[in-house]
């Protein structure tokens, strides 16, 4: 259940289309400055709108928070229902999705730590919408493992607990970001991480190809 971000414009193309811009332009002001001190002026002018229109489409600040949030998380569920749409195979289904999750995450590392960062901001109705959402993640890999059989976690909520691992250990990909890049180009981190959790789940040998530590590795 989504939380209702009202809208004086009634023409919902146009208020779809602007609300992006603002999500875009917000991101770069809260990552920038913080949400805190970030100001709807300065989204408007990174947005390229005048305040009383930015009004048009949100009500406040907070709202511009939420649509962030919530454009984040989509991102993700987005990019594993577009991987595994093909894959028919339950073992290949979730290794495809595990790599899904940690390329998106590698590309979207500013808003994920945003996301960490700044939800606690969100109002209590936000936040429980956002967290919706974030269960909903939890249980499609929930499903997926379910039915790819993994000979660990069968026991009961183990795959619960499974299901919560694999879809937040991706997250180091931002949150540890600052000691990855320095040994690791984005690609091997993206295999490694992968690997690490197909292997975890006891769902495949993967390749083993060791990876030599460089320092100063870049994308």
């Amino acid at each position: 259940m989504g939380r209702a971000v009202v809208a004086l414009v009634k023409d919902r193309r146009l208020v779809r289309d602007r609300r992006r811009q603002l999500v875009r332009a917000a991101m770069a002001a809260f990552v920038r400055k913080g949400y805190h001190q970030a100001t709807v002026r300065d989204i408007g002018r990174e947005a390229g709108f005048t305040q009383g229109t930015i009004y048009d489409y949100v009500r406040s600040k907070a709202d511009i928070l939420y649509l962030v949030c919530d454009e984040v998380v989509t991102a993700y569920h987005d990019a594993v229902r577009r991987t595994i749409a093909e894959v028919h195979d339950p073992r290949r289904r979730i290794q495809a999705a595990l790599r899904a999750v940690v390329e998106v995450m590698q590309e979207r590392e500013e808003q994920i730590l945003l996301l960490y960062h700044e939800s606690h901001a969100l109002d209590r109705r936000a936040l429980r919408a956002i967290l919706a959402r974030v269960e909903e993640f939890i249980r499609t890999f929930e499903d997926m493992l379910a039915a790819a059989r993994p000979p660990v976690g069968a026991g009961a909520g183990g795959l619960r607990l499974l299901a919560n691992i694999v879809t937040f250990l991706p997250t180091m990909v931002a949150l540890r970001r600052w000691d990855l890049r320095r040994y690791l180009a984005r690609a091997e981190v993206a295999e490694g991480l992968s690997e690490f959790m197909v292997r975890g789940l006891g769902l495949g040998p993967g390749r083993r190809r060791p990876t030599v530590p460089r320092a100063g590795a870049r994308a």
